[in-house]
């Protein structure tokens, strides 16, 4: 009951209007939550894009989030053995309940709901038999639900930083580190 008092008297508390509309562009670094039975996985690249909508009279937003993002898994006992490469595309609608908004430093917790397009990629191995013995072959996509809750800080109203958590299967399940420029939001 305490908490529900703080959170009212926080979005009564913020009547800071702000831009309706901000677009975030960035980077980040992704990494899977359990290497299976492999011995271990290798952080990989992240890039987002993400569209969202301050509500006026509530500090919340909502958007659209678009995301590419792999990383690698290795099995050491494996002589010769190459990486795996678990790769996501991610298409989820968003929202974030925001602490400050509008000011220098704000923070902000959210949920992401949507779509994951899920592959991974394995080397062939040498194999002088086979008329093609080099390349890689890559696994059944497969498409599934994606969740992804996050809490993060926004830095002059056009940086933020956040960490968020994909669970999408088990084999993809993720977690991120994001550095994004805003355009548009802040102050009025």
């Amino acid at each position: 009951m305490l908490v529900a008092a703080l959170l009212a008297f926080e979005s009564v508390a913020q009547t800071t209007d702000v831009r309706r509309f901000e677009w975030e562009v960035g980077v980040g670094l992704a990494d899977g939550l359990s290497s299976l039975n492999l011995d271990k996985c290798t952080p990989g690249p992240k890039l987002y894009t993400e569209l969202r909508y301050n509500i006026k009279a509530l500090p919340i937003d909502v958007g659209i989030h678009a995301t590419s993002s792999y990383f690698w898994r290795s099995a050491e006992q494996v002589q010769n053995a190459d990486r795996l490469k678990t790769s996501a595309v991610n298409i989820m609608a968003v929202a974030d309940y925001n602490f400050r908004r509008g000011k220098n430093l704000s923070f902000f917790a959210g949920v992401g709901l949507g779509l994951g397009i899920l592959d991974v990629t394995a080397p062939i191995s040498f194999d002088n038999t086979q008329m093609n013995w080099s390349g890689y072959i890559t696994g059944d996509r497969a498409e599934r639900l994606a969740f992804m809750p996050r809490i993060g800080v926004e830095l002059w109203n056009h940086l933020r930083v956040s960490l968020a958590l994909t669970a999408q299967e088990k084999a993809n399940n993720q977690y991120t580190i994001n550095v994004g420029v805003v355009f548009g939001g802040g102050r009025k």
